[in-house]
């Protein structure tokens, strides 16, 4: 999982699927806020500007893939990515010595 964040003011955008670069943030892999996962049954069209909710910073433009999902195309510079880990839980099998 990912997490974004703005560059300007460090505010939580979102948190995501995936892993790698960053160009184009499908909305059908957001887990959190529910604000933007809930965006997925939008078009292209009615897809808002992705804007930090802090500073007004513009983040993403609407786009779709070829395949037709709905996407932002993020704007180089104006995020940050930062990796989550899962909490892990100890394997049954692990040995404690």
């Amino acid at each position: 999982m990912i997490e974004i964040q703005c560059s300007e003011c460090k505010a939580f955008i979102a948190r995501y699927t995936g892993s790698g670069k960053l160009g184009l943030l499908f909305i059908d892999t957001i887990i959190k806020p529910d604000s933007l996962a809930d965006l997925n049954s939008l078009s292209k069209t009615e897809l808002p500007l992705l804007v930090c909710q802090e500073c007004g910073c513009e983040l993403g433009k609407p786009t779709s893939n070829k395949e037709g999902r709905i996407a932002y195309k993020m704007i180089k510079g104006s995020f940050r990515k930062k990796g989550i880990i899962k909490a892990m839980t100890p394997s049954p099998h692990t040995s404690w010595r």
